[in-house]
């Protein structure tokens, strides 16, 4: 059993990262959001990609060998900081911006679909739990990363929650939003997440399951802590 990990998976929009970084502080653990990891990678091969000539389009071209072959250049390192504000790395480049653009944004289903790459970042992230208590917000840490961690949970919200919470949260920043059109993109991405070949999202057997439908961010914490001190 595993305890230097602690595994929170669940669907886009459930809660998961502002939670584990609060628990994280909370018990003295380093927070780890891995999909930071695969957007790092595909920072990398998309830099690649578009020095290469007559590629075609990004998602063909992360088949070929020449994009299999080139992540053993690819470096990528976590520094941890204190309120879990951390910043990645990128063969020693700041990238903690880079990696959340729109463009990486979109193009991140094409690492995050193929084996080998998912093999590279779990790869890095079980060197990390070599060295460091983490808890890590994914969409399969406790069903294929670190399926051995001695806590697991799993957090989900119902598309419509889930929609709301997203409009709010762009309209504090200022920007307008269809909350309609983003509870159909959240039901899209659950789909293609829950029915991919690799790694699928799906609660695992022995994770606690908590629905943030019916409970404040508080109370999901409070919730987390008490099993968690058991």
């Amino acid at each position: 059993m595993n305890e230097n990990v602690i595994a929170l998976d669940g669907p886009a929009g459930s809660g998961k990262s502002t939670v584990a970084r609060q628990i994280a502080e909370k018990i003295g653990f380093n927070y780890l959001d891995t999909g930071a990891f695969y957007r790092a990678l595909t920072l990398f091969l998309y830099r690649l990609y578009e020095k290469t000539p007559n590629a075609g389009e990004f998602s063909d071209w992360v088949k070929t060998n020449e994009a299999e072959t080139s992540i053993s250049h690819a470096h990528i390192l976590c520094e941890f900081s204190a309120g879990n504000e951390n910043r990645i790395f990128l063969n020693n480049e700041d990238v903690s911006l880079a990696i959340r653009t729109p463009e990486i944004t979109r193009e991140i289903k094409h690492i995050a679909n193929k084996r080998i790459y998912r093999d590279f970042v779990n790869k890095e992230l079980h060197s990390l739990a070599k060295l460091h208590k983490l808890l890590m917000d994914g969409r399969d840490i406790g069903t294929e990363v670190f399926p051995d961690a001695k806590f697991k949970f799993y957090l989900t919200a119902s598309s419509k929650v889930r929609a709301e919470r997203r409009t709010l949260q762009l309209k504090e920043q200022g920007i307008s939003a269809d909350q309609n059109e983003i509870e159909r993109e959240i039901i899209l991405r659950d789909k293609s997440d829950m029915e991919r070949d690799i790694a699928p999202l799906y609660q695992a057997k022995d994770a606690i399951l908590i629905d943030t439908d019916i409970l404040s961010k508080n109370s999901v914490i409070s919730k987390i802590l008490e099993i968690l001190d058991r």
